[in-house]
């Protein structure tokens, strides 16, 4: 999973992915790339059952250009190279300046600018290639009906000022994936408060600059404060939090929301060696599950044999599980659920 971090100049940008990103982070080539793993207690939990060698959480890479000018100075636009950077993302978090002292920040205006970038972006993609292939047809080349009218659906939609994914039918038809459209990811708007406003009801904060815009997920946060907080010791954040009238670490609030828009879970695995999360779409089969585990895994797959979390910590171990009948053989039907504690049967 790897979220791209976006905006106009001046957001907060820079601030944000250190906080999130910790010391961390890494480049490669323009893009500055932080993976951080995803909270999730039950991982914890299950360590103090197992005493495993190791507990691997799931991991979200957050990126971040290095370009010295990601946006056009005076335009406030976003540069098309860095809009080609981070087409392969997975999702955007649009960071949103709202600390001016002054109160002259108009942070809907500009998650409108960059939303109308990115429709234009997906736009020109979209005019190219039926462009493309209506000269293949003048030349009498084989073309296919099926991607013309999944462009032609894509461009009525764009040419709206709407994004595709206000379209999620069409987002989800798998020959159209492949086009990686910017406005078909989901995209989360971080609203850049200043300290002050922490302490604020985020409902009350959001309503005061005309936000959420477009149904968008929409949060406040202080980056400023989180990149302090990211610098302090475990023992001192949450006393450092209190003070501040932070409730969450906008991790916390940015990974569970990508959970949810993305339509993921996560099932788990323990034993002495290894407690682990592995994350999937949710509605995935136990064998393509197990071949998110390793591929001999899927292509040997018996049965899966599926424990609740809940259950599991309630009873304290997998024997009593077992006898109290909770542990189950699921076959190839069998779609996983969050929480799920699995072993796979398998024979190579």
């Amino acid at each position: 999973m790897k979220a791209a971090i976006i905006g106009l100049t001046q957001a907060g940008k820079t601030t944000l992915f250190q906080a999130m990103a910790g010391a961390g982070a890494t480049s490669r080539g323009a893009l500055s790339i932080g993976t951080v793993k995803v909270p999730d207690a039950r991982l914890d939990r299950l360590a103090e059952m197992y005493h495993p060698r190791r507990v691997v959480h799931a991991t979200l890479e957050v990126v971040e250009a290095n370009a010295p000018a990601i946006g056009k100075q005076g335009s406030g636009g976003l540069d098309a190279a860095f809009l080609n950077l981070v087409r392969p993302m997975d999702a955007f978090l649009l960071v949103l300046r709202a600390f001016d002292e002054e109160g002259l920040d108009e942070p809907a205006r500009d998650a409108e600018s960059v939303l109308s970038e990115l429709i234009l972006s997906d736009l020109m993609v979209v005019e190219n290639r039926i462009e493309r292939i209506g000269l293949d047809q003048k030349k009498g080349k084989p073309v296919s009906a099926e991607e013309l009218r999944l462009l032609e659906r894509a461009h009525g939609i764009l040419d709206e000022g709407r994004l595709l994914r206000e379209d999620p039918e069409l987002c989800g038809v798998p020959a159209f994936q492949h086009f990686a459209f910017l406005t078909a990811r989901p995209i989360l708007l971080i609203v850049n408060v200043a300290e002050r406003d922490l302490a604020v009801p985020a409902d009350k904060v959001l309503a005061r600059f005309a936000l959420p815009v477009r149904g968008l997920a929409t949060f406040p946060c202080c980056a400023r404060a989180e990149q302090e907080i990211a610098d302090l010791s475990p023992e001192e954040r949450a006393e450092f939090r209190q003070a501040l009238g932070v409730r969450e670490p906008i991790l916390d609030v940015v990974v569970r929301e990508l959970y949810r828009v993305m339509g993921l879970i996560s099932f788990l695995t323990v034993g002495e060696d290894e407690v682990r999360a592995w994350p999937i779409r949710a509605g995935t089969l136990a064998p393509q599950a197990a071949g998110v585990v390793h591929s001999d895994i899927e292509r040997g797959f018996i049965r899966a044999e599926v424990v609740r979390y809940e259950d599991l910590v309630e009873l304290g171990s997998e024997a009593a599980a077992r006898r109290a009948g909770r542990y189950r053989l699921e076959g190839r039907d069998y779609r996983i659920q969050d929480g799920d504690v699995v072993h796979f049967r398998f024979a190579v």
